[in-house]
């Protein structure tokens, strides 16, 4: 009987599985499967980008329906050391990555039934959120593809006369260089540049505006009202306490999902419904 091998997740006192040869361990999340070796050429880690992600659809004939998942982006092939007589089955890699998961309390998201090269993956670990793509090839070769869920920094920003040409040809202008963890209205330190673009516009200009918070129509109704207003007033906050801004030239307001500036269909589009705006009042 072929020996069984196992995926274990990487935890700070074990992050490296016996057999390795090659020095790394290939993905962060995962520990290499003995007699393997991880691809140097194959290893990619990107800040911010998209995997095509397969989730279940009982509306489409296929089943599934392929969404994009944005983020940090790693990735990473795996080949197998041995013979092909002795090489895993497709079945055995993936299921020893889905037990590997599942015993960390991870869910399986899909799994291909008909082509049975794929499986997806959904986990946690430090309190971040991680999207997993795992394909094995059918020759005992296998590619875990991963997504952490994250804001794009928002390198490009405004300046203070910027927002005020936006301000006065439109009535509104919207940022993306806010930040919030997920389902939280905490603000991040990575929105400083755009924080201290708008003190700098609201001190030199003395217009009242409304900071309204925006989100995309993913979860509950009342959850994302609710959410949407706290950030927004979470903005004001620092706004006035850490920028200097005068409270009477700021007002909190939110409206959850009600004004979308595209479709929610993809991730795309909810990365671009997902922002504050700052409206004349």
């Amino acid at each position: 009987m072929k020996q069984i091998f196992f995926a274990i997740l990487a935890i700070a006192s074990f992050s490296i599985a016996r057999g390795q040869e090659s020095g790394t361990s290939g993905h962060s999340l995962f520990s290499m499967m003995p007699n393997y070796s991880a691809d140097k050429y194959s290893i990619i880690k990107r800040d911010f980008d998209q995997l095509k992600y397969l989730v279940p659809d009982a509306k489409n004939s296929a089943g599934y329906a392929e969404v994009l998942k944005e983020g940090a982006f790693e990735e990473c092939r795996f080949a197998f050391n041995g013979t092909m007589q002795q090489a895993p089955s497709n079945l055995q890699i993936l299921q020893n990555f889905k037990n590997a998961v599942t015993q960390k309390g991870g869910q399986v998201i899909f799994e291909d039934k008909f082509y049975k090269d794929k499986i997806y993956l959904k986990l946690k670990k430090d309190g971040d959120t991680y999207w997993v793509k795992v394909y094995a090839d059918g020759i005992g070769n296998y590619t875990i593809s991963s997504i952490r869920e994250t804001a794009m920094k928002q390198d490009v920003v405004l300046n203070a006369g910027e927002i005020k040409n936006t301000l006065d040809a439109e009535g509104r202008v919207s940022f993306y260089g806010i930040y919030f963890d997920t389902d939280k209205a905490v603000v991040k330190s990575e929105s400083a540049p755009t924080l201290t673009a708008i003190a700098a516009f609201l001190k030199s200009n003395p217009v009242t505006v409304y900071v309204v918070g925006h989100t995309d129509n993913t979860g509950d109704f009342a959850r994302n009202s609710a959410l949407s207003k706290d950030r927004a007033t979470a903005v004001t906050e620092a706004l006035v306490t850490q920028y200097g801004v005068k409270r009477s030239q700021v007002i909190p307001q939110g409206v959850g999902p009600l004004a979308p500036v595209s479709s929610n269909r993809n991730e795309e589009g909810k990365a671009r419904n997902r922002r504050v705006e700052l409206v004349v009042r």
